[in-house]
């Protein structure tokens, strides 16, 4: 998987698709979906290249961006802003 940067957006102005478009546009593989009753689930990474990671249960499909967004930044594709 590319290791592509780009500088973490505040969370209050980030739509989930706004992330998943970001993340895409640098050629991260991503999902988030809502297909059983447990809620919403979230995917980042390819499992057939490399590191994957997925959450599921969400209540929310803005937890399930948010988790996404800091699962992201925690395998580094994202950078937090230098203060």
């Amino acid at each position: 998987m590319p290791q592509a940067r780009f500088a973490r957006p505040d969370p209050a102005r980030l739509s989930a698709g706004h992330l998943l478009v970001l993340l895409r546009r640098r050629q991260i593989p991503c999902s988030i979906d809502s297909f059983s009753t447990s809620g919403w689930t979230a995917r980042l990474g390819d499992p057939t290249k490399g590191a994957y990671s997925q959450q599921g249960t969400f209540r929310t499909l803005s937890d399930a961006a948010e988790w996404l967004l800091e699962e992201a930044e925690r395998r580094g594709v994202v950078a937090r802003p230098k203060d």
